[in-house]
């Protein structure tokens, strides 16, 4: 069995403990770990929101590390500590996404490491492969 390729984004945060940020199984099949939205300036008081748009920046500079887009994400999950903030964390999933639309789940969370209230992580696929009825 060929080993999973581990994918690094210089522009993500580091890890913090002993995991890959995203792995990639022979199959091209893209697994990006939770996500903080540590970066950006962004702190832990920071609005959902904004704590969405930098979780999920982070999210996707690993998926282009990858090799890949937003557009090859198949699915996202959201965690949030505050299920209330649910139509702003909307607002901004459909802004970064814009017309592609990801599976999704949301979350609610007792709580997320340093005190964040917003991480996500994604599964994307690598390559588009052509159906057994030639669509795409």
């Amino acid at each position: 069995m060929p080993a999973l390729e581990s994918v690094t984004a210089a522009a993500a945060p580091q890890p913090f403990g002993h995991y890959a940020q995203a792995t990639v199984t022979p199959d091209g099949t893209i697994w990006v770990s939770a996500q903080l939205p540590v970066g950006g300036g962004v702190r832990a008081d920071a609005p959902p929101a904004e704590q969405a748009r930098q979780a999920l920046a982070n999210v996707l500079s690993i998926v282009e590390s990858a090799g890949e887009s937003a557009e090859s994400v198949a699915k996202v999950q959201l965690y949030l500590t505050e299920i209330t903030a649910w139509e702003a964390v909307d607002a901004v999933f459909a802004e970064v996404f814009g017309d592609h639309r990801p599976a999704r789940a949301v979350l609610q969370v007792a709580g997320l490491h340093h005190g964040f209230r917003v991480a996500a992580d994604a599964v994307a696929r690598r390559g588009r492969t052509e159906r057994s009825d030639g669509r795409r």
